[in-house]
């Protein structure tokens, strides 16, 4: 597969890689110089460098915007690593190496745009409305701790993380990944929140009482008793009718989030810290979409 050949077709560029062709060209500077620093100082394996780097092979991602594209196809479409090897004429093994080099390289391009992980960190706006939700993604059944992994909710064995958003679909913040058994409550009860906001939130954070928060929860429908059926009031009704429409929002937000398949699908890569790291790539890839967005141009908008 040639990069030079995928950007002449920008509906096809965006499928491979969810960027578009703009974004990709405001991007690959900044990975670039990630890259230079890093085969300035570093094998391909990690050792310190002795010497200038040579290819081995000039014609196996020859460019750096050639190692772009690859790292960021392989994320967008989660495919086989069979099956990457044979779009762009490399050995699985390979495959593999330049899989786990440059993911910490397209993370470290895009630092600027990704939410924090402290909630000290966030720049939280006094009494301004935020989003919360949790959010989980399949995993290849674990061998040895299947019941840790394994989701009620889901029925299969997931990891998940919990997110705060702005109203504007911003992710301001992103917990460490859990796996699959914890609650949405337990990601967040220790959260220390200083500054006074509302937080729009669903009923997996009932019970969760931060302070400086205004937590606002819909309304649990009651239990039925053996002599009455309970039902919500018309206005509870309609409360959770209103709050539903401006939490949705953070479920478009984690629809595009997703548009990686890496984080949507089942992902088989077994390499420790990766799996737990991919959903902070996604959401520093839709924070960089978001910030970036593609000028369409006069042409574009009368068609």
């Amino acid at each position: 597969m040639q990069y030079t050949k995928a950007r002449q077709n920008e509906r096809q560029f965006k499928s491979l890689t969810s960027l578009s062709v703009e974004q990709f060209d405001t991007l690959l500077p900044i990975f670039e110089s990630k890259w230079d620093d890093f085969i300035e100082k570093f094998n391909l394996d990690g050792t310190p460098r002795m010497r200038k780097y040579v290819p081995k092979n000039e014609k196996q991602l020859p460019t750096v915007a050639d190692k772009l594209f690859f790292i960021l196809f392989y994320q967008k479409t989660n495919s086989l690593q069979e099956l990457v090897g044979s779009y762009f004429d490399l050995d699985v093994s390979m495959v593999n190496k330049w899989i786990h080099i440059l993911s910490p390289l397209l993370d470290k391009s895009l630092v600027k745009y990704a939410p924090k992980s402290r909630i000290e960190d966030v720049k939280f706006k006094k009494d301004e409305t935020y989003i919360t939700d949790g959010s989980e993604r399949p995993i290849q059944r674990d061998t040895y701790q299947q019941e840790e992994y394994y989701s009620g909710k889901k029925g299969t064995h997931t990891m998940k993380n919990a997110l705060i958003i702005s109203t504007l679909g911003l992710i301001v913040w992103l917990s460490v990944t859990h796996v699959g058994r914890v609650h949405d409550k337990k990601m967040v009860e220790k959260l220390n929140i200083n500054t006074s906001i509302i937080l729009l939130a669903d009923l997996g954070f009932f019970g969760w009482h931060p302070k400086n928060v205004n937590l606002i929860l819909p309304y649990k429908k009651p239990r039925n008793t053996k002599t009455e059926k309970r039902e919500l009031t018309q206005e509870q009704k309609d409360f959770n009718k209103q709050l539903a429409k401006k939490r949705v929002k953070v479920e478009n937000v984690l629809a595009h989030v997703k548009v990686l398949r890496i984080v949507k699908d089942k992902n088989r890569n077994y390499r420790i810290g990766f799996r737990e790291n991919l959903m902070l790539t996604a959401c520093s890839m839709y924070n960089f979409r978001l910030k970036n967005p593609k000028i369409v141009s006069i042409k574009e908008n009368i068609c």
